[in-house]
């Protein structure tokens, strides 16, 4: 058995407010792969993908692998999703709806 997680810590936004940050790849307690990226915000729509554990949901993001395939070979025994309490927000709207309610 062997315990599979990220860590993504944010250093800044983008141009577009995504978040930019250093994320680890960890297999037990080693640290496997590390790199720069750039992620989604976290905020999920009500349709469409989201967060999908153990398959693909099928959204294409390269032409490397073929949509919709199942996690094979191992069995997935939990799943910790925790998210940071630093969510966009974009205050250029909350202010416009502000002065639209005075």
């Amino acid at each position: 058995m062997h315990i599979v997680g990220v860590d993504f810590t944010k250093l800044r936004n983008g141009e577009y407010h995504e978040p930019i940050g250093a994320l680890k790849l960890f297999v037990d307690d080693a640290v496997v792969a590390e790199m720069e990226i750039r992620t989604i915000a976290s905020r999920y729509s009500l349709c469409g993908e989201g967060l999908c554990i153990g398959y693909d949901g099928g959204d294409v993001v390269s032409r490397q692998y073929p949509p919709r395939f199942a996690f094979t070979g191992g069995r997935i025994i939990k799943v910790v999703y925790d998210v940071g309490n630093d969510a966009y927000v974009d205050l250029e709207t909350e202010m416009a709806a502000a002065l639209a309610r005075d």
